[in-house]
């Protein structure tokens, strides 16, 4: 006997909440599904990896941005490992009509929509967006122009009128990015779900998830747009231009159930959605989705243009006189990304570094920063094999776990410029237990040739990952030819909104020579007997004033028992060239203040005091950078060393230690720093 009618619609709206119940997804992530692991196999290593307000945040900006947008964060809840919030920042910004076309009009006055509809909001510092509950979709406005687009979970039923949304941080700062390289990209199964009113492929949207082809530069976003053409006839339509980038942009299906065709994954699964509904016109569009379906989409060009100019000023060590020294440097970074398809990808950075102004730089030097392979074997193991970017530890200053690259010389400035490793790194996800494996094996062609007649150093690294609850452990380990292992353990653990992270490493010796005071009265290189411990730690609390300031507090320090407070030592190593700045010493402290407005329009101010504790010598540094428009960075800086003179950060040579050049003592450097994206 049949089930009653009643049964019958009871079951199907059951059926029909859970179809629907998902996020929207993006670029096959969705909140609420996605895991930590399977974002990292989508968009590869973050830029940046840190915890705010209890939760973990993978940021993706500069040269790993996703395609389509200079910056993408993706929140993680620390708990359960799984996305919790997507904010995308799009390169080009769509236009209020676009995003009604793309994602639904604005919901009635009266009455309910059986369409997905936005309803118009203000954030605490009133600026407008559009929240369309049942998508768990935020468009962000600044000027009247599309700034962000965040992704989470929906809100049904009477929530959906009361649910709020809290616009990202970087609409309430200025932002800064790094270059940092652009990560691996894989292709993942995500969990897909169907719409009564709406449905897509979800295969098709990652057809066009992809960079434009390169070439002719992107001149226009239609990402989220499907204009309106004006006289629309049944001609035949031109063929679509090649500079079009549709990156954020999802496919609209017409008229799925009139032809009666089977929408579905490339898994043969659901589809994914839900999207929006067309209009009998788009189909005809030559600027709509589907007419790309045939066009290539492989290569993407792209760059950074870093415009750099600072004063500094000395006291001269031959006269005592104050001068002041101007310098304009100036980088140029392109970069070539090359995706035939998921689970394939190679990328190059070449890089040109001038100043007029400089003896050595005023003839341009060029050099190549990174160029990689990257491969996915069974969506298990992955493996980047060439130059490449790599950091290790959770500390801001002072990473003593990161073996496998040179010392940051200067950690304080915006972007870090230290070159790539070559390597080849193999990484093997275990997504059940949250886990990382690393393995890397090195080779560094050397300036001379050793003494067993080799111009090649090998090495290798390994280095595991786990989240244990709201905590994360790294254990690693770095063997290279003709040096003694290094180990190294790094801890983080967030409570509510502390965070605090420890780094030790324990080393049988520097990169560099270590020198003591002989018995004799001169200096002697230093004999070490075991491992050596360097270890850094941080807290870090943020703070909000009124909701209307954010303010970032982070205490760092470092001890190095390689170290030494000896201020005659300092100009002797400075002499036979094994200064290594920062490391120097055997106690190094560093307090952050870090504010913020609510008003994008408002810059980021930073104050650093950084010091070697047992020289005594500091330096203090204010940063003030803004980000007013899209692509364009600006950044100033000023900084004052102070403390003992002939410390480290006031460094001027003893003459009785050891002959060398005059060296004017710093008092103090300033500059400007404007970031172009290409």
């Amino acid at each position: 006997m049949p089930p009653a009618p009643s049964v019958v619609r009871i079951v199907a709206m059951l059926c029909l909440i859970h179809g629907t119940a998902h996020a929207e997804p993006w670029k096959k992530a969705r909140p609420g599904l996605t895991t930590e692991a399977q974002l990292r196999i989508l968009f590869g290593e973050p830029d940046a990896r840190r915890r705010e307000d209890g939760a973990l945040v993978l940021d993706y900006q500069g040269q790993s941005s996703p395609a389509g947008t200079q910056r993408a964060r993706f929140t993680v809840d620390t708990r359960t490992r799984k996305l919790r919030r997507i904010d995308v920042f799009p390169t080009r910004a769509p236009t209020r009509a676009a995003v009604e076309k793309q994602f639904g009009p604005a919901c009635p006055k009266t009455g309910w929509s059986k369409k997905p509809c936005y309803v118009v909001k203000a954030t605490a510092d009133t600026s407008l967006y559009f929240h369309y509950p049942s998508r768990g979709l935020a468009v962000f406005f600044t000027g009247g122009d599309v700034r962000a687009l965040t992704y989470q979970k929906p809100v049904r039923g009477k929530l959906a009128l009361t649910a709020s949304v809290e616009p990202p941080p970087e609409l309430s700062s200025a932002g800064t990015a790094d270059t940092t390289e652009a990560s691996d990209t894989v292709a993942a199964s995500g969990t897909a779900s169907e719409d009564d009113t709406e449905t897509a492929d979800a295969n098709t949207v990652e057809a066009f998830a992809e960079p434009a082809t390169a070439t002719q530069p992107a001149v226009a976003s239609l990402e989220l747009a499907v204009p309106t053409i004006e006289g629309e006839t049944a001609s035949p339509r031109p063929a679509p231009p090649l500079d079009v980038d549709t990156s954020l942009r999802p496919v609209v299906v017409d008229d799925v159930a009139a032809s009666g065709a089977s929408i579905a994954s490339a898994a043969g699964g659901p589809t994914a959605g839900p999207q929006p509904v067309t209009e009998d016109t788009v189909e005809e569009d030559p600027l709509h989705p589907s007419a790309f379906l045939k066009v290539p989409e492989l290569l993407t060009v792209g760059g950074f243009y870093l415009q750099r100019a600072e004063v500094a000023g000395a006291r001269r060590a031959s006269t005592s006189a104050t001068g002041v020294d101007p310098f304009f440097p100036a980088l140029l970074d392109v970069y070539l990304d090359f995706k035939p398809f998921d689970g394939l990808r190679s990328f190059a950075v070449g890089r040109m570094a001038y100043d007029p102004l400089d003896p050595v730089l005023s003839t341009p030097a060029t050099s190549l920063d990174r160029l990689w392979i990257y491969f996915g074997l069974f969506d298990h193991v992955f493996i980047t094999a060439g130059r490449q970017h790599i950091k290790w530890g959770s500390s801001k200053i002072w990473n003593t776990t990161d073996f496998l690259r040179a010392r940051n010389p200067d950690p304080l400035f915006l972007y870090d410029l230290r070159p790539g490793v070559d390597m080849v790194k193999v990484n093997v996800p275990w997504e059940e237990m949250a886990a990382n494996l690393w393995l890397i094996g090195t080779a560094d062609l050397l300036d001379e040739v050793t003494a067993d007649g080799d111009r090649v150093r090998y090495g290798g690294a390994v280095r595991a990952e786990m989240a244990l609850g709201t905590s994360e452990l790294a254990v690693s380990g770095s063997f290279v030819e003709g040096r003694r292992p290094r180990y190294g353990v790094d801890y983080s653990i967030g409570l509510g909104r502390l965070d605090f992270n420890t780094e030790i490493a324990l080393v049988h010796g520097a990169d560099v020579a270590t020198w003591e005071r002989s018995q004799a009265g001169g200096f002697q290189v230093r004999a070490l007997d075991g491992l050596q411990v360097q270890a850094s730690g941080g807290a870090q609390v943020e703070l909000r004033v009124a909701d209307t300031f954010k303010t970032v507090v982070r205490l760092e320090g470092f001890y190095n028992q390689l170290g030494s407070d000896d201020r005659e030592l300092l100009t002797w190593v400075q002499a036979v060239g094994d200064f290594q700045p920062l490391y120097f010493g055997r106690f190094y402290g560093m307090a952050q203040v870090a504010v913020t407005a609510r008003n994008i329009y408002e810059p980021t101010t930073t104050l650093t005091v950084m010091g070697n504790v047992g020289d005594p010598s500091y330096v203090a540094r204010l940063d003030i950078n803004a980000s007013r428009l899209r692509d364009v960075t600006v950044a100033a800086y000023v900084e004052v060393p102070f403390g003992e003179r002939g410390g480290e950060f006031r460094f001027q040579p003893d003459a009785g230690i050891a002959p060398s050049a005059p060296v004017d003592m710093g008092l103090f450097r300033a500059g400007i720093n404007v970031r172009l994206r290409l």
